[in-house]
């Protein structure tokens, strides 16, 4: 026997759900900054470094240009947001360190969809048992501060990390670490919403008509609480940028030769009271970002969320 009653799934590329979106003017800004952030970390470095510059400048083993004459310089023609301690050209590091944030914030984001998404859509659907040991197992990394368990993983594994895999091991430790504390918020969220559509009236004629338990998950369940996925992940991105920025500037994130955020503002803050802009560059592109990403996320809310219209 076939299906009958469809549920009516939330269409993300709704033309009514985007006119919501665009409406809203910090949303729709805060999203064309993102997309010219991902430009520049992407084609930024290279495009720039092929603009004429002083003849004494070398490339650094990250690709990054050194001028050993412009060291601790100020803003220039040479080097439009000057030099650090080596000489090193200040906003081609910063590309390269907001790339390494947006890295970290799409693996941890991707970890935190695939397994609280899918945790939270089983903990909401079957309950039970199933329901018990997710919640549970989510209430005991609730028990922890977030930033504290990360800072403690990356304290413990990052010598391991960076001995086995090098600088790429230290990268990919700091998203683990950051995933396991992002993933109980995903998988709460889900549930919650898993549990008040379960019971809707598609969802229980789909049961009564035989559909198989992975039908009702991912072809009625998964639609309808993508909005929510997408509006969570979107959030979190800025307290992923936030937190990874905290590990670097701890010394447990991002090493040397890389460039992190939080790295430029620990090697500057020493020096802040005679080269300010080298502490004030990093944390403005923090700032922005962490802005950027908490005005996409509300907007997105707001559009997709239909509790909202």
């Amino acid at each position: 026997m076939r299906e009958t009653n469809h549920p009516p799934k939330q269409n993300l590329s709704g033309s009514k759900s985007w006119m919501i979106f665009f409406r809203n003017r910090a949303a729709t800004v805060s999203g064309g900054f993102v997309l010219i952030a991902l430009f520049l970390v992407l084609l930024g470095p290279p495009l720039y470094q092929s603009l004429p510059h002083n003849p004494k400048i070398s490339v650094s083993r990250n690709g990054v240009y050194q001028d050993y004459d412009a060291i601790n310089a100020g803003p220039s023609m040479d080097h439009w947001l000057g030099a650090d301690y080596l000489g090193r050209d200040t906003l081609t590091r910063l590309m390269v360190a907001v790339r390494v944030s947006l890295l970290v914030a799409f693996v941890v984001e991707t970890l935190n969809i695939v397994l609280g998404g899918v945790l939270g859509l089983l903990a909401g659907y079957f309950g039970g048992w199933i329901d018990i040991i997710i919640s549970r197992g989510a209430d005991m990394l609730f028990a922890f501060p977030g930033l504290l368990l990360a800072i403690l993983v990356s304290a413990v594994f990052g010598g391991a990390a960076r001995e086995y895999f090098g600088a790429m091991g230290r990268l990919l430790l700091v998203a683990g670490a950051l995933s396991l504390v992002s993933w109980p918020l995903m998988a709460r969220l889900v549930r919650g919403e898993t549990l008040s559509i379960k019971s809707r009236d598609f969802v229980v004629a789909s049961r009564s008509l035989g559909a198989s338990h992975f039908r009702i998950l991912f072809k009625h369940l998964l639609p309808n609480v993508a909005w929510l996925i997408t509006v969570a992940a979107t959030l979190d991105v800025a307290s992923v940028i936030v937190n990874e920025a905290t590990l670097s500037l701890l010394g447990l994130g991002i090493e040397e030769p890389g460039a992190s955020l939080g790295l430029m503002i620990f090697r500057a803050a020493g020096k802040i009271e005679r080269y300010p802009l080298q502490v004030f560059i990093p944390a403005a592109a923090i700032t922005a970002l962490v802005l950027a990403f908490s005005f996409l996320g509300d907007g997105l809310r707001d559009a997709f969320d239909p509790r909202t219209r």
